[in-house]
């Protein structure tokens, strides 16, 4: 019973204590349309599959220090819990993912106004 209640409390105060993001939480920051639109459809499309693959691999990395800083805030909060307001989150990664999305956001409606046929 006891543990059951101290996995609740840590769960909530690991949750409540990140800065940290998960994927799903973070929107695009869109970049201008302006320089896309001068390029070719298999331009464009070069560009959207290039990054399809980088915005994929920085969702995964946002994911896991996501985790990580959940992990930190738990083993924090048992061993040392006045060090658990100092963890720094995953800000880093959960800002490239978001320029790496609104790029993505970008390309693809560079692509429709072109209309290169491409989603």
């Amino acid at each position: 019973m006891f543990t059951r209640i101290l996995v609740t409390v840590l769960s909530i105060l690991s949750i409540s204590c990140t800065t940290a993001k998960k994927a799903s939480e973070i929107n695009a920051v869109r970049p201008p349309i302006a320089p896309y639109l001068k390029l070719t459809c298999p331009e464009l499309i070069t560009e959207q599959r290039l990054l399809l693959t980088e915005v994929a691999a920085s969702g995964v990395a946002v994911d896991k220090a996501h985790q990580s800083d959940v992990n930190t805030v738990i083993v924090t909060w048992l061993l040392f819990a006045p060090a658990a307001f100092f963890i720094e989150g995953n800000e880093v990664q959960a800002s490239k993912y978001a320029a790496q999305k609104g790029q993505l956001d970008t390309i693809n409606e560079a692509l429709k106004v072109n209309k290169c046929g491409v989603n």
